[in-house]
């Protein structure tokens, strides 16, 4: 419930239903504009990498005109704050009940982002979930995780973040998150917070490191509206520097909302843990 006491629940966002991002329909209908503004960064002032692919499954759905199911990005190049990057759909299959397609983003010429994904399905009344949240403090009792990033502004600092449970050493972290008008469980939303793995992987290691996704896969579960959304991040391994993990996000009512993986690469230690 929301306290009168709370005036970061009352932040509005600009754009209605894109909410944290700035992207524009182009020409041809296929093609998208995605303006990297200081809220979708991530800690070094480039595009955050779950921002870009949760903007590919808005204009994937919007061009296939079905919700994503599950989306999956490769990571290629960087595009820096102040930037424009195009995204350009593909339909591959178009099915009775389920679209396959792809997409290519491009900034300054060069190849920041490829994703592929699967859209639509049918009612057949078996619809379950057979994973349930953990059982963690409430929000309110949780406290904030501090600001992460170089600049002073990005994705995670702009969200509201709370430090649920974590154990330096340990496996599995968790965090809440909500972000304005309760777009946190939406499929951008979740498609964008499922890219805190590396933060949950620096508190497993107990150790600060500077790095970058290489690829990152969410399935969307439900789409059960709920201000606040339990992440739930489990570091399974870290080999040649490159680390892997997964994620399962939940509503805060219990019921799983999408799960995720991803694969980044570890390109400094940093010293203590910092976050």
């Amino acid at each position: 419930m929301t306290s009168d006491l709370d005036p970061w629940a009352s932040r509005q966002t600009e754009t209605p239903g894109l909410g944290f991002l700035d992207l524009q329909p182009a020409d041809p209908p296929s093609s998208w504009l995605l303006k990297v503004t200081p809220e979708i960064t991530g800690a070094t002032g480039t595009l955050h990498g779950g921002c870009g692919l949760a903007a590919v499954a808005v204009a994937l759905e919007t061009v296939c005109q079905r919700p994503v199911s599950n989306i999956s990005g490769q990571y290629l190049a960087r595009a820096a704050v102040g930037s424009t990057v195009s995204i350009e759909i593909e339909q591959l299959a178009v099915g009775n009940r389920i679209t396959q397609a792809t997409a290519t983003c491009f900034c300054d010429g060069a190849q920041v982002l490829r994703a592929s994904a699967a859209l639509g399905g049918r009612d057949l009344g078996v619809d379950t979930s057979w994973l349930h949240a953990p059982g963690v403090p409430a929000p309110a009792d949780c406290p904030p995780r501090n600001p992460t990033s170089e600049t002073g502004y990005s994705f995670t600092d702009n969200a509201d973040i709370r430090l649920a449970g974590q154990e330096p050493g340990q496996r599995t972290v968790h965090y809440w998150a909500r972000l304005p008008e309760r777009l946190a469980s939406t499929a951008p939303g979740l498609i964008a917070l499922a890219d805190l793995l590396p933060s949950g992987m620096r508190v497993s290691l107990d150790s600060g490191f500077r790095g970058s996704s290489l690829d990152h896969t969410v399935r969307i579960a439900s789409l059960v509206s709920s201000e606040w959304v339990l992440l739930s991040i489990e570091s399974a391994s870290i080999r040649n520097s490159i680390g892997h993990g997964r994620i399962d996000l939940y509503a805060q009512t219990g019921e799983l909302l999408a799960t995720g993986s991803q694969s980044f690469a570890l390109t400094e230690l940093t010293g203590s843990l910092d976050r």
